[in-house]
């Protein structure tokens, strides 16, 4: 490891890596898996991007000592969410004093102006750039709104390492394809590798970033028109302000590159039944879901994508929190209604 930072304030080269993926890739699964794995001792500093408005995907990062994580929701890093980027980084790096940061962007995250940030100007010095890192998950190489998506091309493009995850749900045919498209890339990826539950080698995180490497969308995220309308909250008497953060209930919908979100935060006050908001949840159309809930029996985890749901217990929050993403409208004040009915009231 190069010199990195220290606790006296001066930061040198920090071994910084970007995890890209799109929708369902195992972004959060190989970080967590990274993270399980970190030298012990080692200072990590992780900044997560989530395109809804309320942030839930630092709270599927499981905690640990010497582990760090900060969250920009509301957009992405390189466009919408871009400003409180730097900002957000800055503070992360002087409060924790990293010896490595990782550096996970939204599903539809162009890389990039990240990357172009990040080896630029004052960050040149303070960070060491590694070779980005691109999950694939290879079953949906067929589905066009994947593999035309300018943003999953270039997610390609410019990564050094380009790793098929979830490999062991692999048909021949899509091991066979995720080859021939990993191998096709020029320049050549440094590495090219399969991996199941986004077991991720460290090693890889110090792999050398090639900086010859170009999209063919530059422009892909350029800000035009209303490409990201965030924030967009649905009115009702729960959203007062003067109601005690235990009784809060917001919820808001946006949408970008052909997707739509929808975003809820629940005061604590109020608990779901797992059972109930399992079924309900089943019934929702939806690309990707992710969610912490606080149910009767405590709290739960929700990652879904692909019409399949998976829940586990994890630590609690101070609200309950639902993302919900499809490339259909979703009617969020419909969802909305559905969940108010299956809470228990405060």
């Amino acid at each position: 490891m190069r010199s990195s930072s220290s606790h006296s304030g001066t930061y040198h080269h920090i071994p910084t890596t970007i995890i890209t993926g799109f929708l369902g890739s195992g972004k959060t699964t190989a970080i967590n898996h990274l993270i399980a794995n970190k030298p012990a001792r080692e200072r990590w500093a992780v900044l997560v991007n989530e395109f809804g408005s309320v942030g839930v995907d630092a709270s599927l990062i499981a905690p640990r000592e010497e582990i760090v994580v900060r969250e920009i929701a509301g957009g992405c890093l390189c466009c919408t969410a871009g400003a409180s980027f730097e900002t957000a980084l800055n503070r992360l790096i002087r409060d924790t004093s990293p010896q490595r940061v990782l550096i996970e962007p939204t599903g539809i995250g162009h890389p990039l102006k990240i990357i172009r940030a990040l080896s630029s100007g004052y960050y040149r010095e303070v960070l060491d750039l590694k070779g980005t890192i691109c999950l694939v998950d290879a079953r949906k190489l067929g589905d066009s709104r994947y593999r035309e998506h300018p943003s999953f091309q270039d997610q390609l493009n410019l990564a050094d390492i380009v790793i098929g995850n979830k490999a062991d749900c692999y048909s021949a045919e899509d091991h066979n394809a995720f080859l021939e498209l990993a191998e096709s890339a020029l320049p050549a990826k440094s590495v090219i590798s399969e991996i199941t539950y986004g077991q991720l080698d460290l090693r890889l995180l110090d792999i050398e970033r090639n900086e010859s490497r170009i999209p063919v969308f530059p422009d892909a995220h350029q800000i035009t028109g209303k490409p990201f309308l965030p924030a967009n909250s649905i009115n009702n008497q729960h959203n007062e302000t003067k109601a005690p953060d235990s009784k809060k209930w917001s919820v808001h919908e946006g949408n970008a590159e052909g997707y739509y979100t929808g975003s809820w935060s629940i005061g604590s006050g109020y608990r779901f039944s797992e059972t109930t908001i399992t079924a309900l949840l089943k019934t929702l159309p939806f690309e990707r879901i992710k969610g912490v809930m606080l149910c009767q029996n405590g709290w739960i985890s929700i990652n879904g994508g692909e019409g399949q749901l998976t829940f586990s217990s994890c630590n609690a929050l101070d609200s309950s929190r639902l993302e919900l993403m499809d490339t259909t409208p979703l009617h969020c004040h419909k969802i909305d209604q559905q969940l108010r009915n299956s809470a228990a009231k405060p």
